[in-house]
């Protein structure tokens, strides 16, 4: 039937279904440990019965089960050959066979992340005020990780995808807004220059989802290779 999609074989589909969760959901506890990261150093949060160790002891452990699934969705997307991920495209930010834009913004959020857990594994040898400036990476490979999900992700139209991605911004706004105005008196220039940079940020990332991957005719706009694109709707 003319026009119709090639269906993938039933190997191919568990593979790019595993893919696809794996990344979305790797996102979502990407969110959770920036939230707690965030939270846990304000002086407020913390009490007898929560006391604020348990907030790092589950910030660090749920970030761990995020770079697990991380992997998961990394080993998928280079095992399946549906589309071309090579290895070195998990690393390199330049020179990706798919959508290599957006791929790059990827590799570039893995690097940015490893970048951190590592100096949080030596963080007494660093000392706590070089780790701390290494550890505020975390934000641009957060950042990088959802441009990379609405760039490459083939879900980027869904409805439901779209409100898991909006909902993840929408925790991370809110857990920056918390921390702004905690003790807000305190440096309230550079606090509001945070929030003024943050509100700029996100309209930037919205304008450019609307017009890009949310636009029609995405697939070819953003480096689908041609035998892609006839599988797969943009």
């Amino acid at each position: 039937m003319t026009g119709a999609k090639t269906p993938l074989p039933v190997d191919m589909q568990t593979l790019w279904f595993l893919t696809r969760a794996a990344g979305l959901v790797s996102l979502v506890l990407l969110t959770l440990t920036m939230a707690l990261g965030i939270c846990s150093t304000s002086r407020s949060v913390g009490s007898r019965r929560w006391p604020r160790f348990l907030n790092q002891g589950l910030h660090r452990n749920v970030s761990l089960i995020g770079l697990s699934l991380l992997v998961v969705h990394i080993g998928t997307a280079v095992a399946d050959d549906y589309v071309s991920v090579r290895l070195r495209d998990v690393v390199l930010p330049a020179g990706g066979l798919y959508r290599p834009v957006w791929l790059g913004a990827g590799a570039a959020a893995l690097d940015v992340m490893l970048l951190v857990t590592l100096t949080s594994l030596a963080r007494f040898r660093l000392g706590h005020r070089s780790w701390r400036m290494i550890h505020y990476a975390a934000y641009a490979a957060w950042t990088l990780a959802v441009v990379h999900g609405l760039g490459t992700g083939s879900d980027a139209k869904l409805s439901w995808a779209l409100a898991v991605q909006a909902g993840c911004v929408g925790v991370v706004v809110g857990a920056v807004g918390f921390r702004l105005t905690d003790g807000w008196r305190k440096h309230t220039g550079w606090r509001i220059a945070g929030a003024a940079g943050v509100l700029a940020l996100v309209t930037v990332v919205a304008m450019w989802a609307e017009q890009g991957p949310l636009a029609p005719g995405w697939s070819h706009r953003s480096g689908t290779p041609a035998h892609a694109s006839a599988k797969a709707s943009g």
